[in-house]
């Protein structure tokens, strides 16, 4: 699905308001991957005391996660910060969630003949894979104020605009419960996606739901790394 072609050509990330983040998609990838004073969001950026008080308290897990994903999938790399306390859009009033925000290489991205097909296959090849790693931090995930995880995952389109290329992005944020669940195979991908909130960007134009078809894509958490 193709929208919004003049928003393309003004930014290659989605506005995501409440994940609003400095950077881009090419110039991560001009550079060496992000060292973690850069991928993870430094305490004093936060906006509110008990969410610079959360990230405070679990530096160490944020370091942890960092070193994981590396471990992980070092194929990809991090938003400039892509890990972080994160409140998913229209929800400015809601708890945080331990968010991974992650970019996949160009050279790995991913086909498909539209937007719906390109997601199914980025979460296929890397969400199955990550959200175990959200899950996995135990003390973040034992901690009250963490209401959820949030998964971000950016690629570049196949469609370039005045010349340049565009991200596409998957943004998904689920509740503890319905992460667990999933990663620990007691739901299926389909009632994951249901109870979670899904949205796709083509640049900033928001695709619709409908378009995705992300349930026989998301299979099963991937064991192990």
């Amino acid at each position: 699905m193709r929208r919004g072609r003049p928003a393309r050509a003004r930014a290659g990330l989605p506005a995501l308001a409440a994940l609003v983040l400095a950077g881009g998609v090419l110039a991560a990838h001009a550079q060496p991957r992000r060292p973690p004073e850069e991928a993870i969001l430094a305490v004093e950026a936060y906006d509110g005391a008990e969410v610079r008080a959360l990230a405070e308290a679990h530096g160490p897990g944020l370091r942890r996660l960092y070193d994981d994903v590396r471990r992980c999938a070092p194929e990809i790399d991090f938003h400039r910060p892509g890990i972080g306390f994160r409140k998913p859009r229209g929800r400015p009033g809601g708890a945080p969630h331990l968010t991974l925000w992650v970019l996949v290489d160009p050279d790995q991205a991913p086909p498909g003949g539209d937007l719906g097909a390109r997601a199914a296959e980025t979460f296929r090849r890397y969400g199955r894979r990550l959200l175990p790693r959200l899950v996995a931090r135990a003390a973040e995930r034992a901690d009250v104020p963490v209401e959820g995880y949030g998964l971000v995952l950016t690629w570049i389109g196949p469609t370039p605009i005045g010349g340049r290329p565009v991200g596409e992005t998957l943004v998904l944020f689920a509740d503890r419960p319905t992460a667990a669940e999933f990663v620990e195979g007691t739901i299926a991908a389909a009632t994951f996606l249901a109870r979670a909130d899904v949205r796709v960007f083509d640049g900033e134009a928001e695709a619709s739901p409908a378009t995705l078809g992300l349930e026989a894509a998301a299979g099963a958490p991937a064991p192990g790394c």
